[in-house]
């Protein structure tokens, strides 16, 4: 990946955030790029049906237990609010070209969390990746306060991919005859 392509993706992702912690999240990042820090925020919002299916990973479905947060009947999730991100330092490839993500970068992870202190983020030592709104002591005080976050973050999050899609089409260029007086 190109310095670029990690920072268009990141934006991406932030931009889908609830209001106020995508001001936070965004002035975190715009930190961590100023001093040249490469992160990558590869995930933000998500539907209850995509939590579902990341907690039902290593119990119904094969694989490694990947969150302890349930989607339904209530979100339990801070992704479900618009309220969290999953980021991951990035390193130089081995080729010299461009950059990979960098999973098991302890120091990277530890400059991650150390500015995330700074803008009310709060890491979760058993999901490394893990970055929230520590401005919730968790989520039954995030889903009792938090509904109109939700429908907010929906809206990003659905206009993010009428973008998205509007941009993959092929452009249709219209033929018009001009006729000379």
């Amino acid at each position: 990946m190109t310095w670029r392509q990690i920072v268009d993706r990141s934006h991406g992702h932030i931009e889908q955030l609830a209001p106020t912690f995508r001001d936070r999240v965004g002035k975190w990042y715009a930190e961590l790029l100023a001093k040249r820090i490469p992160v990558l925020v590869y995930c933000s919002v998500r539907t209850p049906k995509e939590q579902d299916e990341l907690y039902a990973i290593g119990r119904t479905k094969k694989g490694t237990k990947v969150t302890n947060a349930k989607g339904t009947p209530v979100a339990q999730s801070f992704h479900c609010y618009g309220r969290a991100i999953d980021a991951v330092p990035c390193g130089q490839s081995s080729t010299g070209q461009g950059y990979v993500t960098s999973w098991d970068d302890e120091k990277g992870y530890q400059l991650l969390r150390n500015c995330a202190e700074k803008y009310e983020m709060r890491w979760l030592s058993w999901e490394t990746p893990h970055f929230e709104d520590a401005n919730f002591k968790d989520w039954r005080e995030l889903a009792a306060s938090e509904s109109i976050g939700t429908r907010v973050a929906e809206k990003n999050r659905q206009a993010m991919q009428t973008e998205n899609t509007r941009l993959s089409k092929p452009n249709r260029t219209r033929r018009v005859r001009i006729r000379k007086p």
